[in-house]
């Protein structure tokens, strides 16, 4: 193909501010393929925002398309659950008016679509645009993450959650069998929607930008960061504040839990003491981390890699994690990452490092080898060598 191939990228939403996981990694990948293929990209958006800042990050095109009326929200919403949608997800189902304006008038070799969220209307295109290849870049199992929270939470939501599961699982599998391509963050991952029946899988890893971290020796605080409209933080930030913090605190004289977040629910404001800081939404997470002498994370679902592991180890922030926050990166236990499971793991593990900070070190120059591959520049390299082994599309980089 001499000429540039034209990709069509739809996005859930707009990835900025890019101050959670699955914002910097769609920003990531629109920029990758940005800077190889004539990129047109066509996203939700709320009321109040604009596509500005987008534009000046790519040369290709951006689009924002506004969600619908509350009211006509409600009764998409119940109609894509008499359909056998999961609960929320026909909000990002696209109107044919915008979508179908798009692929009548311009062709397109790619259409990349970014969650699972914005293939529903995989037939639609099809239909349009039988030339083109297919592409889902899914951030998550997201079945397996509601699978994974329904296990930790009390008997009386554990229906709802399980019911929401099956629906998700039988949606990803519809989806991952129509794909040409799925692209996975992690080889657990990939193994999973191969499993569904993906024709073709292949991961590209998350990736962080260059930070130059600084020495430990007199950080103080404890921090956890993530988008707490995401249940699964909310749920650590509750296990680190209820039941991990506690047990440590008197022994780490002065330091601090620290919670950094966008939309803290009321359940997350609570945890809020004098040794407890709650921040809500930052223009940046480095202060913070630059701030910590160790990040503890709890989580009991998840599913794809922890970018906010990658941004820990890439900031000299030594990392305390169960293992299935740690699932799908390349981490050694005692090498580059301490695992631990039960609050008890947590608290001593912490302890260890308050007072052992020549042992943090030895984690961080662990951790900086283990991260230095995940670079945004190496993120685009394997992108576009993916589109073109597997779709044959794009150059060979």
């Amino acid at each position: 193909m001499s000429r540039r191939p034209s990709v069509l990228c739809l996005l859930p939403g707009l990835p900025l501010p890019a101050n959670r996981g699955g914002a910097l990694r769609a920003l990531s990948m629109l920029r990758a393929l940005d800077q190889s293929v004539e990129l047109s990209v066509l996203a939700w958006g709320r009321e109040g925002e604009n596509s500005a800042a987008l534009k000046r990050l790519l040369d290709g095109s951006v689009q924002l398309v506004r969600r619908p009326a509350a009211i006509d929200a409600l009764v998409e919403e119940a109609a894509g659950l008499a359909a056998g949608l999961p609960a929320g997800y026909s909000r990002y189902r696209w109107h044919p008016g915008a979508l179908r304006e798009r692929l009548e008038t311009q062709s397109f070799d790619v259409i990349h679509f970014d969650h699972p969220h914005s293939a529903l209307s995989w037939e639609l295109v099809r239909k349009l645009q039988p030339q083109a290849a297919l592409v889902l870049d899914a951030h998550n199992v997201e079945a397996l993450v509601v699978e994974r929270l329904a296990q930790s939470r009390p008997l009386w939501q554990r229906h709802a959650l399980f019911w929401q599961a099956r629906r998700i699982r039988a949606l990803e599998r519809e989806i991952a069998r129509e794909m040409d391509l799925v692209i996975a963050c992690s080889e657990e991952d990939a193994q999973a929607f191969a499993a569904m029946g993906a024709r073709r899988v292949c991961v590209v890893p998350n990736g962080v930008p260059p930070i130059s971290p600084s020495r430990i020796a007199q950080r103080r605080d404890l921090i956890f960061v993530g988008s707490f409209d995401w249940r699964p933080n909310t749920d650590a930030a509750r296990e680190l504040a209820h039941k991990i913090w506690p047990r440590c605190r008197n022994l780490l004289p002065g330091a601090r839990l620290v919670l950094v977040g966008r939309n803290p629910p009321a359940a997350v404001l609570s945890l809020a003491a004098s040794d407890v800081i709650v921040t809500g939404s930052v223009p940046s997470v480095q202060p913070f981390l630059d701030r910590a002498f160790a990040t503890a994370i709890p989580l009991r679902a998840g599913s794809g890699t922890r970018i906010k592991i990658l941004e820990a180890w890439a900031a000299g922030v030594p990392v305390v994690a169960c293992r299935i926050a740690a699932e799908g990166l390349p981490c050694r236990d005692g090498v580059d990452i301490l695992l631990a499971e039960e609050p008890g793991e947590f608290a001593r593990a912490l302890v260890q490092l308050w007072r052992d900070r020549p042992l943090g070190e030895r984690l961080i120059a662990e951790a900086l080898r283990t991260v230095a591959p995940f670079t945004a520049e190496r993120i685009a390299a394997t992108v576009m060598r993916r589109y073109h082994e597997e779709l044959g599309i794009g150059p060979m980089l």
